[in-house]
This record gives C-alpha cells, structure tokens and sequence, in this order.
C-alpha cells in the first residue's frame, strides 16, 4: 500500500471464474492494468460491501489498483 492506495494482483486459473474483493471508497477509484473498470475487459462490477469493491472476472492475470 502506497500513499492512500492498494495494488492487488490476482491470478484466476483457466476455464474458472472469481469474485475479487478490492479495498476501495468506490468502484470508480478502481482501475485495472491501468484502465477504469468500468472500461476493463472480463472485469464486472458487483457491489460495495464492508469498504470493498467486488469484481466478477474471468480466468487471466489482474492487477487491480484503487483508492483508500
């Protein structure tokens, strides 16, 4: 955790899929690969629970990074 940030990366195996929870104040302050969410590919948003943003996402390779 960097100055108000968190990276997370994830890996989800192949032919499988995920819910990712990300320490978040909102899916907006959330990019992955360095791209919005809302723009990111195999990444769905689910809702806010508990200070955390959950994704749906795809098998593949993920870097997450929001702010606190």
């Amino acid at each position: 955790m960097a100055r108000g940030r968190v990276t997370l990366r994830v890996t989800i195996p192949a032919n499988t899929t995920a819910l990712v929870f990300v320490p978040a104040r909102n899916a907006g302050s959330v990019t992955e690969s360095g791209v919005p969410v809302a723009k990111a590919s195999a990444v769905s948003f689910v809702r806010m629970e508990a200070g955390a943003a959950i994704f749906a996402v795809g098998s593949g390779d993920y870097t997450f990074i929001a702010k606190l």
